[in-house]
C-alpha cells in the first residue's frame, strides 16, 4: 500500500470521524460542537506543530508541555498583578517561550548533549520556575478574552481562525532555505553538514521557533480556561510527540506533510477523546447502575492512541523493507 506512505493519519483521522458521527449524529455537524472541537483542542494541535518544527531537525523537545504552562503562569501573573494588558502579556509569554527553546537548541547543537537529556533536564527547570511564579491556581483573564476565543471572526471559530493562520504561516514557510535546512539535518545530519547547511545555527533556530509556538499554544490555553494552573500543561509533550508520529512524520519527508500530518494527527487525539466522552456518557446515562469510572475513560483513550503509534510505526517499517 505504496499510497499509505506518510497518510496513515488521514486515515486514521478520517475513521475516528467516522465513528464519532455515529456516536454524536448531525449534532456533530452544528458551529457550536465544531467550535468546541477547535477551541478545546487548539493548544493541543499548536503544541504538536512546535514538536513538528524540532523533530523535522532531527530533534525533540519533552520541555514543550512546561514551557506551556510556564506561558500560562506569565500571563495570570502579567495580568493580575502587574496590570499588564492580555496583548502585552502574551507578548512576554512568548518572549519566554522563545528564551527557553533558545536555551535548549544551544546546549544540544554547541555542547552536543543528547536532546532528550537537555530537554527533560530544562522541563524541571521551567516546572519550578512556573511554580515559582504561579505556586498556586487562580487569576483570570479580561471577559473579552474568553469570549472573543470561545467565539466567531466573520462565522468561523475563532480558534479555527488561530489555527489556520499558523498552519498557512509554517506551510509557506517551508519555502525559506531554513526549512529546507530543517528537513535535510532531520534526514541525514551528516549529508546536510558535508552540504554546507550550519547544523547548528539551523537546529538552535527549529528549537527557539519550537519554543515560541508552545508558548502561543499557552496563551491560548490561557484564553481557553480563563485562569492560571501550571499543572495544566504536563500532558502535552507526550500527546504532541505521539499526534506528530501518527501523523506521519516517520514516513514522509516533506515539510508540508509534517505540518499537515502533525494537524490530522493532533485531531485524531482530539477526536478519540470525544468518541470515548460520547461512548461513556451514553453508558452512563443507560446504564446508571454500572457506574464507570473516569479513568476508564481515560484508560481507553491511551489505548487507542498506543494504537494509532504502533499503526504507524508499522507502516513506516513496512515503506523501510520496501525501499530497500
Amino acid at each position: 500500500m505504496k499510497w499509505l506512505e506518510g497518510k496513515l493519519g488521514y486515515v486514521l483521522l478520517a475513521g475516528a470521524l467516522v465513528i464519532n458521527i455515529c456516536l454524536q449524529g448531525i449534532g456533530f455537524f452544528t458551529a457550536d460542537s465544531i467550535g468546541a472541537l477547535f477551541g478545546s483542542n487548539l493548544p493541543l494541535l499548536l503544541a504538536a506543530l512546535a514538536q513538528t518544527v524540532i523533530m523535522a531537525a532531527g530533534g525533540i523537545d519533552i520541555s514543550i508541555g512546561n514551557t506551556i504552562a510556564l506561558a500560562n503562569g506569565i500571563i495570570i501573573v502579567c495580568l493580575n498583578a502587574y496590570g499588564m494588558s492580555f496583548s502585552g502579556s502574551s507578548l512576554a509569554a512568548i518572549a519566554a517561550g522563545t528564551g527557553v527553546g533558545l536555551v535548549n537548541g544551544i546546549i544540544i547543537a554547541c555542547f552536543r548533549v543528547p536532546p532528550l537529556l537537555v530537554t527533560f533536564a530544562m522541563s524541571t527547570f521551567i516546572k519550578g520556575l512556573a511554580l515559582m511564579i504561579l505556586p498556586k491556581p487562580g487569576g483570570n483573564v479580561p471577559t473579552e478574552v474568553y469570549r472573543t476565543y470561545g467565539g466567531t471572526i466573520f462565522m468561523i471559530p475563532t480558534a479555527l481562525v488561530i489555527l489556520i493562520v499558523v498552519v498557512v504561516f509554517l506551510v509557506l514557510a517551508g519555502r525559506f532555505r531554513i526549512t529546507n535546512h530543517m528537513t535535510a539535518i532531520g534526514s541525514n545530519e551528516r549529508n546536510a553538514y558535508v552540504s554546507g547547511v550550519r547544523v547548528e545555527l539551523v537546529k538552535v533556530t527549529a528549537y527557539a521557533a519550537g519554543g515560541a509556538i508552545a508558548a502561543l499554544s499557552g496563551v491560548c490555553l490561557t484564553a481557553l480556561t480563563a485562569t492560571g494552573d501550571v499543572r495544566n500543561g504536563e500532558s502535552f509533550a507526550l500527546q504532541s510527540i505521539a499526534a506528530v508520529i501518527i501523523g506521519g512524520m516517520l514516513g514522509s519527508g516533506k515539510w508540508k506533510n509534517y505540518i499537515l500530518g502533525a494537524v490530522s494527527g493532533a485531531l485524531f487525539l482530539a477526536v478519540i477523546n470525544n468518541i470515548v466522552f460520547y461512548a461513556f456518557s451514553y453508558v452512563s446515562v443507560n446504564y446508571p447502575e454500572m457506574q464507570i469510572s473516569t479513568y476508564y475513560q481515560q484508560l481507553f483513550s491511551n489505548f487507542i492512541i498506543i494504537f494509532g503509534l504502533m499503526s504507524a510505526a508499522l507502516a513506516e517499517r513496512r515503506n523501510r523493507r520496501r525501499g530497500r
